[in-house]
Formats: C-alpha cells, structure tokens, sequence
C-alpha cells in the first residue's frame, strides 16, 4: 500500500501511537540516514518532486522554523538556515511528516503570498496549500512533531544517553526533549 493511499485525510482527532507507527513502518528510510535520500525516496512514492530551501530568518517567535508549500507540479519545504543541521533535519521531517499525514491547508491570499515571503522563485499563482508551524496547539501539529519524532528516533538522530554523560543538566534536556 502506498504512502498517499494509507494517511489520505487528515483527522481532527489525534491519531494513535499505533497508527504512526504503522506509518512508520511502510516509509523507506536510508541506512546510514541522509534527510535528501529520504526527501528523494518520499518523493518518488507520492510522485511529486521535493524541494528543500535552507531560508534564514523564517524563525521566531510568532513565526515558524520551518513551512511546507504545495504547488501544482511539486512540494517546498522551507526551513531555518540559521540553526544547527540537527534541527535543521527535525523541522524537515516534521514538513515530511505533514506530507505523509495527508495534512494540508489552504490559506487563499496568504498562501499566494507566500512565495515573495521565503524569497523564492516560486510562482505564486501556483501555489495549492501552504503549511507553517509556530505553535502544537492543533492536532495535525501534534501528529506531525509526533511523527517526525518517531522517524529521528528511528534513524537515531536524537544524542544518545552515552553522548549525554554524567552531567545532570544534559541527562535531564535529554529526557524532557525524548518525552511525548
């Protein structure tokens, strides 16, 4: 079963641990990781292209770190330049995330506008759905954080307790970031 035909809609209520993982375990990841390779393989199973663009200064604190953009030949995500490759590759999954979800929204106006605002060279009269993340205050964020996690986790992109040491302070972000 593809990934476009198993997670079509999206739900207003929060899916189940069970359901994510039951996504997690039809996507192709790349061993060793590579977020390209995943991008290039996600996108030959929903047969549109996939378009990373490193943006600085989409992040703050009412904006999102990262955003996805559908067109009518292809997907853009748009993620912060100015942050850590680490987090740089969370925010893509989470854009992933969203795609395979099945999640999407249009925004009219804002999302034609859009295209001048990550100083792109989209077209904005292509543009289909836009989605930007500054908060988890919905369900469809929720499941994508929720998603993206589980993919890191998979791929062992969060620091291991090993890498955390001794020291408390580490051992305690650690935790508090690997906590649903």
């Amino acid at each position: 079963m593809s990934i476009r035909s198993r997670f079509k809609k999206p739900g207003r209520r929060q899916r189940s641990s069970a359901s994510l993982e039951a996504l997690l375990g039809v996507i192709d990841l790349p061993t060793p990781f590579d977020i390209q390779v995943l991008c290039d393989r996600i996108a030959a199973q929903r047969e549109r292209p996939i378009y990373l663009h490193p943006t600085e200064g989409i992040s703050g604190t009412e904006a999102p770190c990262g955003s996805w953009l559908a067109t009518d030949v292809g997907d853009h995500i748009f993620y912060e330049a100015a942050t850590s490759p680490l987090h740089q590759t969370h925010i893509i999954l989470h854009e992933l995330s969203h795609m395979l979800l099945g999640h999407s929204s249009v925004l009219g106006a804002a999302a034609t506008a859009a295209g001048g605002v990550f100083g792109s060279d989209i077209d904005p009269k292509t543009i289909q759905s836009m989605l930007g993340r500054a908060s988890y205050t919905n369900t469809d964020e929720q499941d994508a954080e929720r998603l993206a996690s589980l993919i890191a986790d998979r791929v062992s992109l969060a620091p291991s307790t090993a890498t955390v040491g001794n020291h408390s302070v580490l051992r305690r972000l650690n935790a508090a970031l690997r906590a649903e």
